[in-house]
């Protein structure tokens, strides 16, 4: 027997203008949205509270810290404010003036460092202390930031290149992957094994992360070097692989928003093997698996989420943002999909499960 998953609309608020972001708390079931107004808004069993009303100035970043116990927020207006979430009510507890915009910033997966973008550096910030534990100078203007899921290291994208840090050794790079083209966005599998970015050549790369770092030199044999994926109609806009149990029995599979499409990949002895899923009419601004299921959302600006059962077969649309989705984002039980607006509109659906 499979399990099937139904989503009904459990929850909708409006904010002032277009949603930038959506984040889960690790803990229970509170939902942090920003906007690009500026307003952090916060959403727990159907009840808002505004952590920070509009000042005209966009949050592009936030963030749960592992243990739900931060939330982080960054923006146009140059400065990164932690509001600690012990308690009912929130509390500011930092407000860092960072100079320049803020727009990526990620917390390490076991303990409450952050690693954020500020100017040519990226800073890592250590919240229980209050302090900021090291900054990597030398980096103009870094695409993306991301943890591995164990948290031994930092992979940067910058320019053409990605860098790759040892988190427990600052001293100097562990790794760099030289690019064909600026890259846009990184991700990690779950079990960190491979490293995929889009790259502005609409091309993807994937660096088998378990033989790279074992190297003290650049990867040369050919078996080794990282795997491009070409042939894509446009820019990459996001990309998510499967979190698959490991009783699934399954081979990594990576998901790319592309144009009007989703392009999937899977691994295969003989290389990448992929499928497109094509029903969107609009731009897909982004993807994300439901947690330890092959169940696949994916979000266009034509005002539709998509389920996909399986990666594979259209299983629900979803609808409700007049003028179109803007980011979604699954809670780490997968019993509730969140999605924002292009509009303010913020929503939640929950799971009915049958066998």
């Amino acid at each position: 027997m499979t399990l099937k998953s139904i989503l009904e609309l459990s929850a909708k608020e409006v904010l002032s203008d277009y949603v930038t972001a959506i984040v889960w708390s690790p803990i229970g079931n509170t939902l942090a949205a920003a906007s690009g107004a500026g307003e952090v808004y916060l959403l727990n069993k159907g009840i808002g509270a505004s952590l920070c009303e509009p000042t005209g100035q966009s949050i592009d970043a936030l963030a749960f810290s592992f243990d739900g116990k931060w939330l982080a927020a960054g923006g146009q207006d140059g400065n990164m404010t932690l509001w600690q979430m012990d308690g009912d009510t929130p509390k500011i507890a930092d407000t860092l003036e960072c100079g320049s915009w803020v727009d990526r910033l990620v917390w390490h997966p076991t303990c409450n460092r952050l690693a954020f973008n500020q100017g040519k550096t990226v800073q890592i910030w250590d919240a229980d202390q209050s302090e900021t534990v090291m900054t990597l100078p030398g980096i103009a203007s870094s695409q993306d930031i991301r943890w591995s899921p164990d948290g031994k290291h930092l992979a940067i994208a910058i320019k053409s290149n990605i860098h790759i840090w040892n988190a427990h050794n600052w001293s100097k790079r562990l790794y760099q992957w030289e690019l064909t083209s600026p890259a846009s966005a990184i991700a990690w599998s779950p079990h960190g094994s491979y490293l995929a970015c889009a790259v502005h050549d609409h091309s993807i790369g994937v660096l088998d992360w378990s033989k790279a770092q074992h190297l003290q030199r650049e990867l040369t044999d050919e078996n080794d070097l990282p795997t491009l994926m070409r042939g894509f109609p446009g820019k990459i806009r996001q990309l998510a692989w499967a979190d698959l149990p490991p009783s699934a029995d399954l081979p990594p599979i990576l998901a790319a928003a592309t144009r009007e499409l989703v392009t999937m990949w899977m691994q295969t002895p003989e290389g990448w093997d992929s499928w497109v899923l094509d029903l969107h009419s609009g731009t897909v601004l982004d993807v994300a698996f439901q947690p330890k299921t092959g169940w696949l959302a994916s979000l266009s600006d034509d005002g539709w989420i998509i389920l996909w059962q399986a990666a594979l077969e259209a299983a629900q649309i979803l609808e409700g943002a007049e003028k179109g989705f803007s980011c979604l984002a699954w809670h780490p039980t997968g019993q509730h999909l969140a999605a924002g607006g292009q509009q303010g509109e913020l929503l939640v659906w929950s799971t009915r499960t049958k066998l």
